[in-house]
């Protein structure tokens, strides 16, 4: 029994470990998000996207706002667009849609790092985030992120 077992676990262990680094890439990508002084959001590719710490460009294709528990609010698609929109890591991404105090927000956007081809997909990635912009008793507001914005409502 004990050969038997040392023949199959180096096949075990083999699948375990690939299964686990499949599993463990990240699908989602998380922008930064920040209160800007007229209470809106700005949602912004990182800094830390590039490795070397240079501004990159970024072709963003689609953006969307949608109100947990309503659906999408509003949306913008450039994919096609003949006027392309390009932001760089760090930049406010423009969301034409004024995000009102008090309410759960998921907000996304779909980017390719510009220069890339179309059917070159490895720059690809989608960005999501939860957000919430609530006004505290003194009047101040105060963004609240991710879990800590489902939480809240």
């Amino acid at each position: 029994m004990n050969k038997n077992l040392f023949r199959i676990l180096p096949l075990v262990l083999t699948i375990t470990l690939i299964t686990g680094c499949i599993l463990h890439n990240n699908v989602f990508y998380t922008p930064e998000i920040a209160l800007k002084k007229d209470g809106q959001p700005c949602i912004s590719i990182p800094t830390n996207e590039d490795f070397f710490r240079r501004k990159k460009d970024f072709d963003i294709s689609y953006l969307y706002v949608y109100q947990v528990g309503v659906g999408e609010l509003w949306s913008k698609n450039y994919f096609h667009s003949a006027k392309p929109y390009y932001v760089q890591n760090d930049q406010c991404l423009i969301f034409n849609y004024h995000f009102q105090n008090n309410i759960s927000y998921h907000i996304g956007f779909f980017s390719n790092e510009k220069g890339n081809e179309e059917n070159n997909k490895s720059t690809d990635k989608e960005w999501i985030r939860y957000m919430q912009i609530i006004k505290k008793p003194d009047g101040t507001l105060q963004l609240l992120l991710d879990a800590e914005a489902r939480d809240y409502s």
